[in-house]
């Protein structure tokens, strides 16, 4: 079953994707908390922020494809 973070990302996609294509995205709560251009700098945020178990998934920019696993 999917989380309700997962859920929000598929449901706001093409949202997301304007807003933050290219780069990575720390959904938490079914909000976005942190954005950086590699996951190592996303989790280093959340980390920071004392964010337990975000989704951390890249954002595809027009043209590319992602795999949401």
């Amino acid at each position: 079953m999917p989380s309700e973070n997962m859920i929000y990302v598929l449901e706001n996609k093409a949202k997301l994707e304007d807003e933050y294509g290219g780069k990575y995205v720390a959904i938490c709560r079914k909000k976005v908390v942190a954005v950086g251009r590699t996951v190592s700098e996303v989790y280093r945020t959340v980390k920071e922020m004392n964010i337990k178990n975000p989704l951390v998934t890249y954002m595809p920019k027009e043209g590319e494809e992602a795999l949401l696993i």
